[in-house]
């Protein structure tokens, strides 16, 4: 209900000016809201009743023609070629980025589900990570390096998990001396990543975040439009929380905000700590300095996860009732 209520309310707000002169095309922004929410509503009803088994095939295919579509194209981790950053077959590198958070919690979910063994997750986690390397995106690495080793960690098998911790462990403090060391200096990612600092369109400025102080108090609460907010800034909002609120105002990050938290609610509540930080931080993180509000493959995960959550909740207040009447029965 409310991906519903945005939409109709991001269609009011763009209406309104188009009705005052803008371009009749700035609608489409609306119409977005309108297709993610068919993408929810059917992937949650399907995950809901069937489970995860279909999409595991499809994600597993998406998976594959993107670390195809890169390295057909090739990647040169010390130097950018004539071609610049890697888009994967996608529009541009920063979507290759966020397809790789999405891929990462995605491939985690199935994981958890038993979907995927834990061999082969390791596998797409791997694939994952790559991709957002070669995608030279600061989110995405940043994002993907976060949650990775939680990600990897057996949940399943209690005694793998000392190995893991152990393995792991020796593996930062390895990685670690050899950056220190230099051994790292020519990869083009780790001068991304170490110059972020120094650059200038990482700051929330660039990014568009303050657009809505070329405004007044209503534009404040009621939002300034796609076209305007686009003509102020240069280009479309950077930020997934930050682009609602400048272009749909304070009601409309109300409104997105509902739905996003009622999701994080529910996988905390089914998933506990770890499912939540692998299945919301990824592609929350990498919200704060890209949109992803039109990313479908953000909804797919925000649909099925959600659905999971609902399976599990139905088999928890199923199960007193089977103890009930199996007592009964006795």
């Amino acid at each position: 209900m409310a991906l519903v209520a945005l939409f109709l309310y991001a269609s009011a707000v763009e209406s309104f000016y188009v009705i005052l002169g803008g371009d009749l095309l700035f609608l489409i922004n609306a119409v977005f809201f309108l297709f993610n929410f068919i993408v929810v509503a059917a992937i949650y009803t399907h995950v809901r009743e069937t489970g995860l088994k279909t999409l595991r095939f499809g994600v597993m295919f998406t998976a594959a023609i993107a670390f195809g579509a890169v390295a057909y194209f090739g990647v040169n981790l010390s130097e950018l070629d004539g071609q610049g950053r890697p888009t994967g077959a996608f529009n541009n590198p920063n979507q290759l980025g966020y397809f790789s958070v999405c891929l990462l919690s995605f491939t985690y979910l199935l994981y958890r589900e038993k979907q995927l063994s834990y061999w082969m997750a390791a596998a797409i986690f791997s694939i994952a990570m790559f991709l957002a390397i070669a995608s030279l995106s600061k989110a995405a690495m940043i994002s993907n390096f976060a949650v990775i080793v939680l990600a990897l960690k057996p949940v399943r098998s209690r005694s793998a998990v000392l190995g893991w911790a152990l393995a792991g462990l020796i593996g930062l403090l390895y990685l670690f001396q050899q950056y220190q060391g230099g051994a790292f200096d020519d990869l083009l990612f780790v001068k991304r990543l170490a110059n972020m600092a120094r650059e200038g369109d990482s700051s929330l400025e660039a990014r568009g975040y303050f657009a809505f102080l070329h405004g007044t108090p209503l534009h404040l609460l009621f939002g300034m439009g796609t076209q305007n907010i686009n003509e102020i800034v240069g280009h479309e909002v950077h930020s997934t929380f930050a682009s609602i609120l400048n272009n749909y105002g304070l009601f409309g990050l109300m409104i997105f905000s509902a739905a996003i938290f009622i999701w994080a609610a529910r996988l905390w509540q089914y998933f506990g700590l770890v499912g939540f930080i692998c299945l919301t931080v990824p592609p929350m993180a990498y919200g704060i300095t890209h949109d992803g509000t039109r990313f479908t493959f953000f909804w797919l995960l925000f649909a099925a996860s959600m659905a999971l959550a609902e399976r599990e909740r139905r088999s928890s207040s199923l199960q007193p009732m089977a103890k009930s009447i199996g007592s009964v029965r006795v």
